[in-house]
């Protein structure tokens, strides 16, 4: 008789055991997780205006504005909005461009080239001008062959380099996530 209530009791607690382990699974399950726990002085959105250009090549800043955009948008953790409702504006500039000779044949020709572009950007609050985030030197690369048409070669190598500075933007301009 006492072996029975034993065994009753066990199977009684087992099952409690169940029912909360079984309860505590449902609410974790259903917890709630956010990212947004804010950027740098908590902005959630960005504008991002065209960026300016010190170099002699004005293509270039159109298609790092372009290209900061849609990494941006694509990222995610920043909702992309035009400049007037946003929380922050990426003020972006091209301060220079570099395209130089990187490797050479036997006979001393120019096999490839480097382009180099360093770009300047700030992170500035709308609502009180307040500079968040300044980064001065963002730098990045692409090589191309000598011997390639502009389409094939440079234009992918200045690509290259915009989407070098434009990871680094993106991951040091939400880093507070």
């Amino acid at each position: 008789m006492v072996r029975y209530r034993l065994e009753k009791v066990e199977k009684s607690g087992m099952r409690l055991l169940f029912k909360l382990a079984l309860i505590g699974l449902l609410f974790t399950g259903c917890a709630y997780y956010s990212t947004s726990g804010g950027l740098i002085g908590g902005i959630r959105s960005v504008g991002i205006p065209v960026a300016g250009n010190r170099s002699s090549e004005f293509a270039v800043a159109e298609r790092l504005t372009e290209r900061t955009v849609d990494a941006y948008a694509e990222d995610g953790r920043l909702r992309v909005i035009d400049e007037e409702s946003a929380d922050a504006l990426l003020q972006l500039e091209v301060v220079s461009i570099e395209d130089r000779p990187f490797t050479y044949t036997a006979a001393e020709q120019t096999e490839q080239y480097r382009f180099t572009v360093e770009v300047a950007a700030e992170l500035v609050r709308a609502v009180d001008g307040e500079v968040l985030l300044s980064l001065e030197e963002l730098q990045g690369w692409g090589t191309y062959d000598a011997a390639l048409v502009e389409e094939e070669g440079r234009d992918v190598a200045v690509d290259r380099a915009l989407d070098m500075v434009i990871e680094e933007l993106v991951d040091r301009t939400t880093a507070g996530w």
